[in-house]
């Protein structure tokens, strides 16, 4: 039984791993409008496409838009969680973990999987708030669906920073809410995967699921 649960944790792992990727890769593809004869986007769409659906019929009108980010950050989380569950269960099967232990290991994966969707968020906005900054040296225009998507996400961070800056030149409320999510994630997030390693110890896949 343990080495079964070490194999399932481990298969899983890679399994969405690879889902993951082709979530990716789809939403990629999806911003230049690709011929959806073509047999690559018709896999991708038929892998991907109904997942998004189904979460866009749960989610709330103002992020039906993000499905498709919001279905990868599921993916990441469950790539943590379910092989991490997996594992403790199989290290209990073979005595190498008490019974008492389990519930503080499940505790440790779960949140990790938490950081893991944490930190890939907080690594997007930063992404996001660096590259309108770059934008705002060169006055964009707001005509560009690309520029329209990416004004839309940051207004909502650095417009509470821009009524309490004073005005200038150069526009620095991207920087420094940048630099808020960089430190919410030394300070708070890092700090919190650190003390779920520590209760991830005997979960039988934890080396296999460290991924900060």
């Amino acid at each position: 039984m343990p080495t079964i649960l070490f194999f399932l944790a481990t298969l899983t792992y890679g399994g969405l791993t690879i889902y993951a990727w082709i979530i990716i890769i789809a939403i990629l593809v999806s911003w230049v409008h690709p011929d959806p004869r073509n047999p690559l986007i018709q896999f991708l769409n038929n892998m991907t496409v109904p997942v998004w659906n189904r979460l866009q019929t749960a989610l709330p009108p103002s992020l039906k838009l993000f499905s498709a980010y919001i279905s990868l950050l599921s993916v990441w989380f469950l790539r943590i969680f379910v092989p991490g569950m997996l594992g403790t269960f199989g290290s209990y099967s073979a005595g190498d973990v008490a019974f008492a232990q389990v519930p503080g290991i499940l505790v440790g994966f779960f949140l990790l999987g938490l950081g893991q969707i944490t930190w890939s968020l907080l690594s997007f906005l930063i992404l996001l708030l660096l590259i309108w900054f770059c934008l705002t040296l060169i006055n964009p225009s707001v005509n560009n669906p690309i520029v329209r998507v990416i004004f839309m996400l940051v207004d909502p961070l650095i417009t509470p920073i821009q009524r309490r800056l004073p005005r200038q030149r150069i526009d620095l409320s991207p920087l420094l809410a940048a630099g808020v999510f960089l430190l919410l994630y030394v300070l708070v997030v890092s700090q919190v995967v650190q003390f779920a390693a520590g209760l991830t110890q005997g979960g039988g896949v934890a080396t296999l699921l460290r991924t900060f």
